[in-house]
Formats: structure tokens, sequence, C-alpha cells
């Protein structure tokens, strides 16, 4: 988890939901075009290696739609009420709202 990475990851605030798996939102805590970390409260049954689709929803002063991308999960963390997983991105259906958000983050942690 604490490896260096080629490409900076960005923080944001933006809802996640894995359809099929988990119908609740959880937190998209950051993202690269290379991967992610989400974050629940709840338990959420993953198993490391598998794809996912994870739906996307901003936040509301990005202006930017709800996309989706799918990632292999790389890594579960458990630790007390809190849940958390690593996503190596392999596709982005919605390419071009991702990279959107992705260089909204990157402008939004550049005058931060």
């Amino acid at each position: 988890m604490s490896e260096q990475r080629k490409h900076a990851r960005y923080r944001t605030i933006a809802r996640a939901r894995l359809p099929g798996v988990f119908e609740g939102d959880a937190l998209l805590k950051d993202l690269n075009v290379t991967g992610c970390r989400v974050e629940a409260t709840v338990f959420i049954e993953l198993t490391e290696g598998a794809t996912y689709t994870i739906e996307v929803i901003p936040e509301t002063i990005s202006k930017i739609g709800k996309f989706e991308f799918l990632g292999e999960a790389r890594w579960i963390k458990t630790s007390g009420d809190s849940y958390e997983a690593g996503f190596m991105i392999t596709a982005s259906p919605s390419k071009k709202e991702f990279q959107r958000y992705v260089d909204y983050l990157a402008w939004r942690s550049s005058v931060e």
C-alpha cells in the first residue's frame, strides 16, 4: 500500500458504488489513471484479483457527471469499523468523464 507510485494519487470526496456487490455508498478516497482506493463503513465482500465495476459520483462542485470503470481488487484492509480496498484500473467505459475527473483532481491539488 505504501509503495512508490509512478503517478500521484489525488484525494477525492466522491461517492463510489460497486453494483451487484455493495449497493450502498462508499467513499472514493483517492484516484489516478492507474488505480484508486475505496473506503466503506460496512463490510464489503471482495476477492483480491477479481474485477469489479466501480461507479463514481463526483462531488457537485466538480461539475462532472457520474462515470464508471473496471478495477481489479489488489488489496483489502479491515480496521475497526472501516473497510478499505485498493484497485488497479483495468478499463474505463466512461473514458471522457473519468479523464475529466482526474484532470479536475490534479488541478484542485495544485491550488490547495
